[in-house]
């Protein structure tokens, strides 16, 4: 009976050492380091950029020439764009990013859906699918912008501010 006692004993002891001062949610493993306006400027819209032209056609004095991914590594930069497309994402729904549960969670959301369309097509290596989520991709981005990034004008903050 006297060592479980002394086991008690320790265990209270032990647990009255623990800091209760810190009774709540704990803090998140992650630490965000770039703000929104630096994720869509180094890392969603150099992404973007890669889908929208790597498919498509130029109209020359020649004739029409198409835009497409010729072989695997072209199909690589293409896949891993949309990839980047689709977690970025979610790393506009996390931390002080975030901006409520409403249409900034919604749009988050359909850009993380194109990506994964995108990477989809890229993978099957479906140039008229890459070209059709490219669409998808443009809607997703610009009723965003829409919201968050223009003024009430159609102007983009930032034209407004160089002007």
């Amino acid at each position: 009976m006297g060592s479980k006692v002394r086991v008690l004993s320790v265990v209270a002891t032990l647990m009255g050492a623990c800091d209760s001062g810190n009774i709540g949610p704990p803090s998140p493993p992650f630490t965000p380091v770039a703000d929104v306006k630096q994720i869509m400027e180094m890392v969603i819209d150099p992404a973007a950029e890669v889908i929208w032209e790597s498919v498509g056609f130029i109209i020359t004095a020649d004739g029409e020439e198409e835009v497409r991914p010729r072989n695997d590594e072209d199909w690589a930069v293409v896949r891993n764009s949309a990839m980047i497309l689709a977690e970025s994402g979610n790393l506009l729904m996390i931390g002080d990013r975030a901006k409520g549960e409403g249409p900034w969670m919604i749009m988050s959301r359909s850009l993380v859906e194109a990506g994964k369309a995108t990477l989809q097509a890229a993978e099957a290596k479906d140039v008229e699918a890459v070209f059709a989520v490219g669409e998808r991709l443009y809607n997703a981005c610009e009723t965003c912008h829409v919201l968050y990034w223009y003024d009430e004008d159609g102007l983009a903050i930032r034209d407004v501010v160089d002007q």
